[in-house]
């Protein structure tokens, strides 16, 4: 029997701020952490474990796979990549718990049937980053089931947790049974933990507020004060006046580098927020975004930069590394390739998209300037990157059947493109159609 001090795993942290680095982690350790959770929400062993979380990641590793195998759980070993696979994997399930991250969880579909499942959830858990109170909502309402949010880290283990309520403020954090919290000068949380390697406190970039009770907030952190033309800016602060309007989804504020330093937005919006964008356009939408803003911030600190995305680029751990929102600010990506989409809705080998074309497509740079129409090819390849994401379709484009172009698709449309996939002869169906009628159709074929 190896020694409680023996070091089982070593964990890379996923550089969110680019430097990556080395934890350790002792059985002890592990085993401290397995207990705690246990104490807490005692896991029932008729229960299958459904994941999105790798297990390379801590989070996926101690929630989707020791804490289930140590109190005799059943677990599926391979982690569900969209929401359709949650549904399908819980289907299977007489009961299921689910082990997830705000990037799942931020983008379930209402119009899904959760209902089929109902009853069968005991429990949902969240980390890598705080969920957006609506969100945690709305995830546990389609699950039927309390959502858990886990604050931690790979170097402190499980810090805290909390079930968000309905009311109109976020749930405190409370923290883990053993694990003692303070904060410095800085209102920088401090933690003394079991699950330390050393005794003694650890110190978070994470500024918090405390209530009488040991229960605290989140005040955003502390690292993301930065300085732009000299006047210092919270990223969180931006951030937080934004997320409070119709249609976000999910953002993220960052610095970039051009001819000097300026702030950038990632936004991703949900189908309400892809309609604003449709009746006012991108400009306008911005200018608003803008002006509120300037209320609270100097013009010198506000965004200059915008994307607006279709997901946020997470890695397969759940977290949003600087370097994947850097790259969408890259020269040349100033134009986009792929349309809004509003809406996504797949049954077996059918896939139904309802999107928005943006004016400021790569594909319309160049091409018939005076009035920039989407070509063909493109329709073409859209359709083969889909039907690859989203059928799984594995083939490689081979040939093109029964191919029609009917009507051009000019920017601002919006379009429906449906895509059938006939695995027998790997031939995929594609429609692409709106209130001017059909645009064009035809069949992919696939080969080897």
């Amino acid at each position: 029997m190896p020694a409680a001090d023996f070091v089982a795993v070593e964990i890379s942290t996923s550089g969110s701020t680019g430097e990556v680095k080395a934890i350790s982690k002792t059985i002890a350790q592990l085993e401290c952490e397995i207990e705690m959770l246990e104490s807490l929400w005692p896991g029932q062993p008729g229960a299958v474990v459904l994941t999105t979380v790798s297990h390379q990641h801590f989070y996926g590793l101690i929630f989707s796979l020791l804490w289930p195998f140590c109190s005799r759980r059943a677990f599926e070993a391979v982690a569900c990549e969209f929401p359709e696979d949650i549904l399908y994997r819980a289907g299977r399930c007489e009961q299921f718990a689910l082990v997830s991250s705000p990037s799942h969880l931020g983008r379930l579909n209402n119009e899904k049937d959760w209902a089929s499942i109902a009853g069968r959830c005991q429990y949902v858990v969240s980390s890598a980053a705080p969920l957006q109170r609506k969100h945690s909502l709305t995830a546990g309402r389609l699950l039927q089931a309390k959502l858990r949010e886990i604050y931690g880290s790979t170097e402190t283990g499980a810090i805290a947790w909390r079930i968000q309520q309905e009311s109109n403020d976020d749930a405190l954090w409370q923290p883990m049974p053993g694990v003692l919290l303070d904060r410095n000068d800085a209102n920088e949380l401090m933690v003394s933990s079991p699950l330390l390697a050393e005794a003694g406190h650890y110190l978070l970039a994470d500024r918090v507020e405390f209530d009488e009770h040991g229960s605290f907030k989140l005040l955003g952190r502390a690292d993301r004060i930065v300085k732009v033309e000299g006047k210092r800016v919270s990223l969180s602060a931006i951030e937080q006046i934004l997320a409070e309007q119709e249609g976000v989804v999910a953002l993220k504020c960052l610095t970039i580098e051009r001819s000097r330093m300026e702030t950038a937005m990632v936004m991703q919006l949900d189908s309400r927020g892809k309609q604003l964008l449709l009746e006012a356009g991108r400009k306008k939408l911005i200018q608003g975004y803008k002006q509120l803003l300037a209320k609270h911030f100097e013009a010198i600190v506000i965004p200059r930069r915008w994307r607006f995305v279709e997901e946020m680029p997470y890695n397969r751990q759940g977290k949003l590394p600087l370097q994947n929102l850097q790259a969408l600010f890259e020269p040349g990506s100033d134009g986009l390739d792929l349309p809004h989409i509003i809406n996504r809705e797949i049954s077996d080998d059918e896939l139904h998209l309802r999107c928005l074309i943006p004016d400021n497509l790569i594909y319309f740079d160049g091409h018939m300037p005076a009035r920039p129409i989407l070509a063909g090819i493109v329709q073409v390849h859209w359709a083969t990157q889909f039907a690859h994401r989203w059928l799984s379709v594995q083939g490689r484009f081979n040939c093109l059947e029964a191919v029609k172009f009917q009507q051009v698709i000019l920017p601002h449309y919006e379009v429906s493109i449906s895509l059938k996939y006939n695995r027998q002869n790997d031939k995929l169906s594609f429609k692409f159609e709106s209130d001017k009628g059909v645009h064009s159709s035809g069949r992919i074929c696939f080969g080897g």
